[in-house]
């Protein structure tokens, strides 16, 4: 049986109940990057391990929802023990002109999927193959597990404003079983501007 963590307020669950195809109860935010110049990396597998040695400080990232016994009360986040982040962090490309605003008409019909509930209810999809080096990241997550102030805390563990990004001191969630381990980020990551347009919505609790 999955650990369980604790059972959604009513208020959160409530972001479940009006869910519906027609009206998603995520929210969401593009962040854009520019690559420095003589970048030869992976912009994608970097950021990848990079959210994956910060993942306990975002315990919320590994939760799943677990139904009450015949629904009688709201559900609970539970720890997803066959966790894999590969089903959560995806790489794509832009049909040409790769610009911006290709970029947010595109997430614009991503967004208006629904996130699967059998899963922790989160996604980053990471564009890449812009002109100047550019990057984008557009990510997603249920309004039942984050606010605005949560959504704030949430990026301030994923994001650096240094060149040289902070490596975590906590150890990273239990590898799926099907999955192997992810390697960590490189102790020294280049620095990348970037400017976001965030379509969030917040809450006072």
């Amino acid at each position: 049986m999955a650990q369980a963590v604790k059972k959604l307020s009513a208020m959160d669950a409530a972001f479940l109940y009006a869910e519906t195809p027609e009206m998603p109860m995520h929210v969401g935010s593009l962040a854009y990057f520019t690559l420095p110049e003589g970048y030869a990396g992976d912009f994608y597998e970097a950021f990848k391990g990079v959210i994956a040695s910060r993942m306990a400080q975002a315990p919320m990232l590994t939760w799943k929802l677990e139904p009450s016994p015949f629904d009688l009360d709201h559900p609970s986040w539970v720890v997803d023990e066959q966790f894999d982040i590969d089903r959560h962090i995806f790489r794509t490309s832009l049909p040409a002109p790769a610009t911006a605003e290709v970029a947010e008409r595109i997430t614009g019909w991503m967004h208006a999927k629904l996130l699967n509930r059998a899963r922790p209810l989160w996604e980053f999809y990471i564009f890449e193959g812009l002109p100047d080096r550019g990057v984008i990241v557009y990510n997603k997550i249920h309004h039942a597990c984050i606010d605005g102030g949560a959504g704030a805390a949430l990026a301030q563990i994923i994001y650096d404003i240094e060149p040289d990004g902070r490596r975590s001191t906590t150890p990273s969630p239990r590898p799926s079983p099907h999955r192997p381990r992810m390697s960590r980020a490189p102790s020294r990551r280049r620095g990348r501007r970037c400017s976001r347009r965030t379509s969030t919505s917040s809450r006072s609790r």
